[in-house]
């Protein structure tokens, strides 16, 4: 693969002794706090300062046993977020210092500023994103840049959110695609007027947006998507200039060939493809140092923009492994258990084309069946339970096909994150 560590030379980190220093810094306090990062460093014989690509990958395994369910008596004032599915049984919980939470609002505020420049301040912005930290915190960021703010909780029936955004007429609209979808097949029941959408949480492509702006009566230009995580914060968002995603300063991107993660899929991306590694330059309580996100970045590169150098990718693809997104997270472990107990030994692969569903080799999927493969992912990720149940998304979908229908190969299940991104 042509698209490897974005660290070796000339890379921002080591022609910018800022960037060198900051990142010593980031490591040494993430040792002082994680006694299980300080083993790991310790244990690949990996010095303190040197190289970003020198330091080990923080994966799904390594948080699972280290961090996801730990107590963390160690971090003082943390605040705590909640997500679903682990292969535990359990919650994923990711901590926020308070100086985390100030840097995250700081970085979307200044973004949200740029982005509603010419939105009257005073104006109603809506918040309608599910659950975590970036619902937690916009309240704060429309504040902050003189917005009048608005949130929806997530788990009231669509009828309701249709109610709120009619009543209040949002110039913002800060939601997730999921929700948008839904609440724009309401049809002429939905009667809003958005001069801005942002949208956060799942791929956005850009005929998307474009097929977005078209029902809202505004241009492509003024449906802004970002991303970002609950374990990293603010990540990246889509600039209508260069028609790229442009990576927060506070980010070092990696893109890696998958056979680093998973070794039986060396060579399952092409050559400008890969899985994306996260070092955050401004995270506290999450040891987020080559933080693997699972995702396929398409095109990773530095560029120069405004008279500086940054990091920018083309697209993010979708999720590669380990987890799907509806509404709120889905993980592959509790998909495969659910699937398992109804349908014993049957193949099946997992697509998010408009909705996740759930392709199963065998002759019929029963009513039966289906009730039990989504009331068993609803009970083990309440969130998306609550999501489904009040009309924001749609059901899990179940489905049969025959054998020669399936995307994935034979030899190993993939879950797709199909886009035409």
């Amino acid at each position: 693969m042509s698209i490897q560590s974005h660290e070796p030379s000339g890379s921002v980190l080591e022609t910018q002794e800022g960037h060198r220093r900051a990142l010593e810094a980031l490591v040494a306090g993430h040792r002082r706090r994680f006694d299980w990062y300080d083993a790991l460093i310790d244990a690949g014989d990996r010095r303190q300062g040197t190289r970003l690509a020198d330091l080990p990958i923080i994966d799904e395994r390594v948080l699972l046993e280290h961090y996801y369910t730990a107590t963390h008596d160690q971090l003082p004032g943390a605040h705590a977020f909640q997500t679903s599915g682990t292969s535990s049984g359990r919650r994923k919980t990711i901590l926020y210092s308070d100086a985390d939470d100030a840097a995250y609002c700081a970085q979307r505020a200044q973004l949200f500023a740029s982005f509603l420049n010419d939105v009257p301040r005073g104006s109603v912005a809506v918040s309608d994103v599910g659950t975590g930290h970036a619902a937690a915190s916009a309240h704060t960021i429309f504040r902050q840049i003189g917005l009048d703010p608005h949130e929806i909780d997530f788990r009231r029936p669509i009828e309701e959110h249709i109610e709120l955004l009619n009543r209040t007429q949002p110039a913002v609209l800060f939601t997730m695609p999921v929700i948008l979808e839904r609440l724009l097949a309401c049809g002429d029941e939905l009667d809003i007027h958005p001069r801005k959408v942002i949208v956060v949480g799942d791929v956005a492509p850009e005929n998307w947006r474009r097929h977005v702006a078209t029902e809202l009566g505004i241009e492509a230009d003024d449906v802004l998507d970002i991303v970002g995580s609950i374990e990293i914060g603010a990540i990246a968002w889509h600039c209508a200039e260069t028609g790229l995603y442009h990576f927060h300063d506070h980010i070092l991107p990696e893109a890696v060939e998958p056979g680093e993660l998973f070794p039986e899929c060396a060579g399952a991306l092409s050559a400008d493809q890969g899985l994306l590694l996260l070092t955050s330059l401004a995270r506290e309580y999450f040891p987020a140092v080559r933080y693997a996100t699972n995702d396929v970045v398409k095109g990773l590169r530095r560029m120069q923009w405004q008279g500086r150098t940054i990091f920018v990718c083309e697209q993010f693809q979708g999720r590669f492994a380990g987890e799907v997104k509806h509404g709120e997270r889905l993980s592959s472990y509790d998909i495969c258990t659910a699937v398992n107990e109804a349908f014993p030994g049957c193949m099946f692969e997992v697509i998010e084309d408009s909705g996740v569903e759930i392709r199963i080799v065998t002759p019929r999927v029963t009513p039966e069946q289906q009730a039990q493969i989504a009331d068993f992912l609803m009970a083990a990720n309440p969130d998306i339970g609550d999501m489904v149940r009040s009309g924001l998304t749609r059901p899990i979908a179940v489905s049969a096909i025959s054998p020669e229908a399936l995307r994935a190969s034979r030899g190993k299940r993939v879950f797709h994150g199909e886009s035409s991104a």
